[in-house]
């Protein structure tokens, strides 16, 4: 097939949809697949050498005009190109496929409301967000994605994705193909595990004997680490001590000020971002990642197949695959203070934890990209023979163009 993709930076170092857009791109070229991408930028030496990148020109000055100019300027150049189907992800519309990677933007809001504790705070949070113009451009973006009129097929990551799409912006159920997301887990190998378990351990002044839970996250306080570390305090003063590593682009000051109060200074360690959190996953003993809202987080099943069992949150589509206290545990919500201080403890248990990291490392390594993009494909041939049943296909194999491409406003 001929694919185009559509995403405004290629980059992954700044997180979970940018890395899942180059490792789609890296099997769909695999699987015989033909692959352009449609992007305002992309980092050198990441891509195939056999995907075409064509560069979408973006305009303004703030990063909402740019946003906006962005995807106005990818539907003008996707029209001028005939394809089987056409794929976007976020805030972007021209497409026979939609995977919102970020999820639903009211439902993302919902969620970040749930994190304060006063119904009053929660309505101010909402009033104020719903105030930035940034908002409204949101939900126009998103209107036209899921416009029925647009007839675009919808892959949802979780049942929580599939959910939000029906109620804030009745999507046909027809419509959506509830896909889970997927990792190159050969990615997260180390020759040596003990030895990098020990080398990592060092740098931390953590000892062989410690017992390790590992938080990631860019956005601490969406993804949990508050009521995370509420629920260290509560155990505290009974059952195994764990240390926790903290790692993450987050802002640290707002909780070494938390981690002090609650007198959690000698187990907690705000390590901050890590250029290469691989080294991390073999060092620690569990992953614990009670987030407010995450469409299908990666990092979740990076963990699962370093064989870290996992503790996340319904909010967590990633947690729709986890059988709870089989491969980890699935709270009700981040704020249940009590059954995330329950699964703590008894994921602290030696032998509950061994047969537990066995049956996650099975897990993680299921959710490979080999599995996730055979599913698509049957996705992408559906859309494709649907545009074919609505108008003649001019294919244009053969006249692929140099790697670089430029398109004028």
């Amino acid at each position: 097939m001929r694919l185009a993709l559509n995403f405004q930076r290629v980059d992954p170092t700044r997180g979970g949809a940018e890395t899942y857009v180059v490792d789609l791109c890296q099997h769909l070229i695999r699987a015989g697949h033909q692959v352009d991408l449609y992007a305002e930028s992309w980092c050198d030496g990441v891509l195939p050498e056999a995907v075409r990148c064509v560069a979408v020109p973006v305009a303004g000055e703030s990063r909402l005009a740019r946003l906006k100019s962005f995807a106005r300027n990818s539907e003008a150049a996707l029209q001028k190109v005939t394809y089987d189907c056409t794929v976007g992800f976020i805030n972007t519309w021209h497409h026979d496929i939609i995977i919102p990677q970020g999820g639903v933007h009211r439902g993302s809001l919902e969620a970040n409301a749930k994190r304060f504790p006063l119904a009053w705070q929660r309505g101010l949070y909402r009033f104020a967000k719903q105030a930035n113009p940034k908002f409204w451009a949101y939900q126009a973006i998103e209107r036209k994605q899921y416009d029925p009129e647009r007839g675009a097929r919808v892959v949802a990551v979780g049942r929580m994705v599939q959910d939000h799409l029906i109620e804030y912006h009745n999507v046909a159920r027809s419509r959506i193909h509830t896909i889970p997301n997927a990792i190159d887990p050969d990615r997260l190998l180390v020759p040596q595990p003990g030895a990098t378990r020990c080398a990592f351990r060092n740098r931390m002044g953590l000892a062989p004997s410690d017992l390790v839970g590992l938080f990631v996250g860019h956005n601490f306080w969406l993804k949990g680490l508050k009521p995370l570390l509420k629920a260290l305090h509560a155990r505290k003063e009974h059952g195994r001590p764990v240390h926790l590593l903290v790692c993450g682009g987050g802002k640290l000051r707002p909780f070494r000020r938390l981690v002090n109060r609650l007198g959690l200074g000698d187990t907690v360690h705000l390590v901050g971002f890590l250029p290469e959190i691989r080294d991390a996953f073999w060092a620690s003993d569990f992953f614990v990642l009670p987030t407010y809202y995450d469409p299908c987080s990666l990092v979740v099943f990076e963990a699962l197949a370093c064989g870290l069992p996992v503790i996340t949150t319904s909010c967590n589509g990633a947690g729709d695959l986890i059988t709870d206290g089989r491969e980890g545990y699935v709270i009700t919500a981040p704020d249940a203070i009590g059954e995330l201080s329950a699964a703590i403890d008894h994921i602290t248990d030696d032998n509950v934890r061994a047969a537990m990291s066995a049956h996650a490392a099975r897990l993680g390594r299921e959710q490979s990209f080999e599995r996730h993009v055979a599913r698509l494909i049957r996705v992408f041939e559906e859309a494709a023979a649907a545009k074919a049943r609505r108008g003649p296909h001019v294919s244009l194999s053969g006249t692929r163009k140099p790697r670089l491409g430029t398109l004028g406003r």
